[in-house]
C-alpha cells in the first residue's frame, strides 16, 4: 500500500468515537495529512464521494458500523480499516487506545491491502411466467432467509447454478462471505474460511427435512432460494442491518462478486489471530505457542 495523503475518517454516533475522530483530525493535519470527519450515518452519496477521494477510510466503531459503512462503500477502491469501539472489534486493527503508532504506520504505507468478496444479491417477484426484479443490494457478511415468526420453520427450495439442489424445512438457510463466515454462520456450525478466498458458504439452519453438510461454492455460482410454502412467514435479513418479506413464490437469487471490498490491514494473519483472541477458537490442553 502506498503512503496516505488524505483519509476519511467515520464514526459512530456515539460521544466517544466522535470525539476520537476530531482528535485524530488535529493529530493528522499536525503531520501535514488532509482529512474529512463525516458522521457513519451519512448519505450514501457524501460518503462514496469522499471516499473516492481519499486514499483510505478509517471507520470508528464496532463490526456493525464497519459492515454499515462497507456496504456503502461497496465497489469503490478506496480501501478501509477499523479503529474498534465495540465489544468484539473483529474488523478493526487500531485499538481505541494506543492507536498512535499503528496508524502512524499505515499513513506511511507499511500495511498490506486485501481484496474481499460480497454479495449481489436481489429478490425476483412471479409475475406470470415471468421474475421481475423488486430489490437487491450488497451483503458484506451474510444474507440470511429463515422464518418471521419464533419457532416455526419454514420451506425453501435450494437451486445451484440452475440445479435443483434441496427442499428445506428448516429455520432458515444463511448463505454468507468466507468474511462473514465468523459471523451466524459459524453459530449454525458452518465452515471458518479464510478471507481471502472467492467463495460463498451455504448453511442450513436446524433442517427437519431436506438438511445437508455446509457447502462452499465458487464465486461465480448463482444461488437461489424460493419461499415455496404457502403460508410462511418468511423473512430476509442483510447482515442483520436490513429486513425484508419474502413472500411465497419469491426467489431470492444471490451471487459472490470478487474484490468489491478494499482492506487495509497491519498483519496478514490478522485472521488467524483474531479468531483466537476473540475467542472463537478456544484451545485445548496443552501447550500454546506464540502466535
Amino acid at each position: 500500500m502506498h503512503p496516505i495523503s488524505r483519509l476519511l475518517i467515520l464514526h459512530k454516533d456515539n460521544p466517544q468515537p466522535e470525539n476520537a475522530g476530531r482528535e485524530l483530525t488535529g493529530w493528522l493535519k499536525a503531520r501535514h495529512v488532509d482529512s474529512a470527519l463525516l458522521s457513519a450515518g451519512a448519505d450514501a452519496i457524501t460518503m462514496r464521494a469522499e471516499a473516492a477521494a481519499s486514499d483510505a477510510v478509517l471507520v470508528l466503531g464496532g463490526d456493525g458500523t464497519m459492515v454499515g459503512v462497507a456496504r456503502r462503500l461497496a465497489g469503490i477502491r478506496t480501501p478501509l480499516a477499523g479503529m474498534n469501539f465495540g465489544r468484539v472489534g473483529f474488523l478493526a486493527s487500531l485499538p481505541a487506545e494506543g492507536w498512535e503508532k499503528p496508524l502512524a504506520d499505515m499513513l506511511l504505507g507499511r500495511w498490506e491491502l486485501e481484496r474481499h468478496l460480497t454479495l449481489r444479491w436481489r429478490i425476483l417477484r412471479r409475475e406470470g411466467d415471468s421474475l421481475i426484479p423488486r430489490n437487491e443490494g450488497v451483503a458484506i457478511n451474510d444474507v440470511v432467509t429463515a422464518h418471521g415468526v419464533v419457532a416455526r420453520a419454514v420451506s425453501l427450495s435450494l437451486t445451484i447454478d440452475d440445479v435443483h439442489f434441496s427442499t428445506l424445512r428448516c429455520d432458515g438457510v444463511i448463505v454468507s462471505t468466507p468474511l462473514g463466515s465468523t459471523a451466524y454462520t459459524a453459530s449454525a456450525g458452518g465452515p471458518l474460511t479464510m478471507p481471502s478466498m472467492n467463495a460463498q458458504l451455504v448453511t442450513p439452519i436446524c433442517p427437519f427435512a431436506g438438511g445437508f453438510p455446509p457447502i462452499a461454492l465458487p464465486a461465480a455460482s448463482r444461488i437461489r432460494l424460493e419461499a415455496c410454502r404457502q403460508g410462511d412467514q418468511v423473512l430476509l435479513s442483510v447482515d442483520g442491518q436490513e429486513n425484508l418479506p419474502l413472500d411465497f413464490g419469491d426467489v431470492l437469487e444471490i451471487q459472490g462478486v470478487p474484490d468489491q471490498l478494499y482492506m487495509l490491514v497491519s498483519d496478514t494473519s490478522w485472521y488467524l489471530r483474531r479468531l483466537i483472541d476473540r475467542g472463537i477458537v478456544t484451545s485445548g490442553p496443552g501447550r500454546r505457542e506464540n502466535l
